[in-house]
């Protein structure tokens, strides 16, 4: 096992996600763990996690100085490398040229990065930098503006890098971890999604047993997948489609047909258009578009609840990246957003289950394939909770959600028709609360303008724009503002996440 102590960094989950990818069990851990209970846990290795907050600063999170004395290899990225400097006698401070995105990093001969190149294309999100190194540590990696960009300890076993190994956008930042789990650790191999698969569905039929159990299904892969396994546990799902008017041309008859293609039943449709649009009159704070949705959402769940009756349990797709965005997983995490699943009203009677609430995307969609739901299903692109509230920013009204459902629409048809579908990550449009002039048979125009969205992306914790051609762009543009009455201007977003996230709200 590896322990990875979580300081509340974005990326901490995905940590221990990549662990497992590799083959070995991993636990998160609070920075608060004693190193005797730490010991007990009996891990090889430890890993140092990324965090909001400076070393430096009045309670900023930290570990007891005892664990560097457990024998144990350690590994620290980013906030988990300056920790390690810090409080082994060096000296971290903020710098003024700070790094975000893609960097070059020019490394050294090590245990670390055997096997790769002299310059390594590496992630970066960070404000502070090492200035000073404890005794023994040897700097391995810089780039033009991070002197100390990796470092090692080779008596002690402690590696630190200051860019993140675990995000996909670090080209060899699988080989490090190998690296340092399999040559520096000796790390056994133990951790098998269809392994875990078994053992998720044999502890929902412990839990559940016979008891009644309602599901929100959405047509998305998480609440697919998540359905799906509990109807392999065989356990007495109800299903529940709720049309909040939110959703994408045409979404209600795709979910349909998923629902009927994927053999589950139990399957009733509610019309909640009305409710919604009325409940978000005059919204405009993207935090409260998300509250007063999922308060209206989970009422009409507690309604449908007790028209079936002796209801226990409300079934959830929620999967650890929402966990990660909305804070839950640790008390030094950054909020970044609150998400569908996890906005849960007070006093809610149902008791909730995650099946996929230690999963990342990419193992939701491998649990998919192991369960034998059709391809074309799991390669769906993610759609919110919120549905298309939070790709309209300001408030939402019927001519916004026509305008944007329609532009969404020919966006990913296009898409499809250019064989580009299936190769992002998720593409979206948003609506953006501004309009702009314009010229249309030689008459001024005074519209809105859509922007389109499109990443690459595995994880989902970070995020590429897609490079797609210019004249697939320029159809869709076309197409655009000939087709939507409303809009007169198109824009291509071009930010990677960090800094922004994929959804705009």
């Amino acid at each position: 096992m590896v322990a990875v102590i979580n300081f509340g960094g974005q990326y901490a989950h995905l940590i221990a996600r990549r662990v497992r990818e590799l083959g070995v069990k991993s636990e998160l851990l609070e920075p608060s763990i004693a190193p005797i209970v730490l010991s007990k846990l009996n891990p090889q290795a430890i890993i140092l996690s990324g965090s909001p907050a400076s070393v430096y600063e009045k309670n900023a999170p930290e570990i007891d100085p005892k664990i560097y004395s457990l024998n144990l290899p350690i590994l620290g990225i980013c906030y988990g490398q300056q920790l390690m400097v810090y409080q082994l006698g060096g000296k971290v401070s903020p710098h003024s040229s700070k790094q975000f995105g893609k960097e070059i990093v020019r490394i050294k001969t090590s245990p670390l990065f055997t096997g790769l190149s002299q310059n390594q294309s590496v992630w970066f999100s960070h404000g502070d930098q090492v200035d000073v190194l404890p005794r023994g540590f040897n700097s391995i990696g810089s780039t033009k503006n991070a002197k100390y960009a990796a470092i090692e300890d080779l008596e002690n076993k402690f590696y630190g890098i200051q860019f993140h190994a675990e995000v996909t956008h670090t080209s060899s930042g699988a080989k490090i971890l190998s690296n340092f789990l399999f040559n520096i650790a000796k790390s056994e191999k133990d951790w098998n999604l269809k392994t875990k698969s078994n053992e998720i569905i044999a502890q929902l039929k412990r839990q559940l047993k016979r008891d009644k159990i309602i599901m929100a299904i959405s047509g998305g892969v998480d609440s697919l997948v998540a359905a799906t396994l509990l109807s392999y546990a065989k356990v007495n799902l109800f299903l529940v489609f709720i049309d909040t008017g939110l959703l994408r041309e045409k979404e209600k008859e795709e979910v349909i047909a998923i629902v009927k293609k994927s053999g589950l039943g139990n399957l009733k449709i509610v019309d909640a258009k009305t409710k919604f649009l009325s409940a978000l009159k005059g919204v405009i704070n993207p935090e409260e578009k998300r509250n007063v949705i999922a308060k209206v959402y989970f009422s009409i769940f507690e309604d449908e609840a007790k028209k079936i009756g002796n209801v226990k349990f409300l079934g959830q797709g929620t999967i650890y990246p929402d966990r990660v965005e909305s804070a839950t997983t640790s008390k030094h995490a950054d909020k970044i957003k609150s998400h569908h699943n996890l906005t849960l009203p007070k006093g809610l009677k149902l008791k909730i289950v995650e099946p996929l609430g230690e999963f990342y995307k990419d193992e939701v969609r491998k649990i998919g394939k192991i369960l034998k739901i059709p391809t074309e299903f799991l390669n769906r692109h993610p759609f919110p909770g919120p549905g298309l509230a939070i790709r309209i920013l300001g408030e939402v009204t019927e001519e916004r959600l026509s305008i944007l459902k329609k532009a969404d629409y020919i966006f990913i048809t296009e898409l499809k028709k250019s064989n580009l579908y299936n190769k992002v990550g998720q593409a979206l449009v948003a609506l953006l609360p501004v309009k702009s002039v314009g010229v249309m048979g030689d008459a001024r125009t005074y519209q809105y303008i859509v922007s389109l969205r499109s990443v690459d992306t595995t994880d989902f914790m970070t995020a590429d724009w897609t490079k797609i051609p210019n004249e697939i762009l320029e159809k869709i543009s076309s197409r655009i503002v000939n087709e939507v009455r409303g809009v007169n201007r198109v824009v291509y977003d071009i930010t990677q996440k960090p800094p922004a996230t994929i959804e705009y709200e």
